[in-house]
């Protein structure tokens, strides 16, 4: 059986304050129901709020979710931003594994829906826009991460701007598998997965 704790109230007043009860209620839902669970009714009994008021920071469950999206992105992101460029890619590629990880784990599974509820009200709507701008700012900050960690080493990257695109996919795969054990499975532990893995993308990508 498990335990909660009630979140300490909000002071009234503090609208940020407010909007972080609302989006740690949703990532709860989110992680215990899905996509489908996500519903304003229910992040509003998890925040302790009215559903009106929940309407007061989001349109609906779809700017919920790119909100918790794209946190998780920036955060991702400004990860990137610190890292030593002196480790070696292998080394940054594992570093930032486990945050990967834990983003596919929260939102794998829902962004299909995601995209299939938000892309029917057309490609123009506010919640691909706002995610799709993230994930870009996300995916140049994991090139220049690239570009410099192989520069501080002497190397060079392929020319190609699928580079960071086909990375981070290849970690996403691999973030898949740990979260699914499917190379456990077949007698290879995470750990060797992971180091063979990020071996593996530092040389696909190092043209020099």
């Amino acid at each position: 059986m498990s335990s909660t704790t009630e979140p300490t109230p909000t002071v009234w007043g503090d609208a940020e304050g407010r909007r972080r009860d609302i989006l740690a209620s949703a990532e709860r839902a989110l992680e215990e129901s899905g996509y489908a669970g996500l519903t304003m009714r229910a992040i509003a009994a998890g925040a302790g709020v009215s559903p009106g008021t929940v309407y007061q920071y989001f349109d609906g469950k779809e700017d919920v979710f790119v909100a918790l999206m794209s946190r998780r992105l920036d955060e991702l992101r400004a990860t990137l931003d610190g890292m030593d460029r002196d480790i070696g890619i292998a080394e940054l590629l594992r570093r930032i594994l486990p945050q990967l990880t834990e983003l596919w784990r929260r939102f794998g599974r829902s962004t299909p829906q995601w995209e299939a509820k938000v892309l029917a009200g057309g490609r123009r709507s506010k919640g691909v826009v706002t995610t799709a701008t993230v994930y870009l700012r996300t995916v140049a900050a994991l090139a220049a991460a690239l570009r410099d960690t192989a520069a501080a080493r002497g190397q060079t990257l392929w020319d190609d701007p699928a580079v960071p695109h086909w990375v981070w996919d290849s970690l996403i795969g691999v973030a898949d598998d740990l979260l699914h054990t499917g190379a456990k499975q077949n007698r290879v532990t995470p750990d060797q997965l992971v180091r063979f893995a990020t071996e593996a993308i530092e040389r696909g990508i190092l043209a020099s």
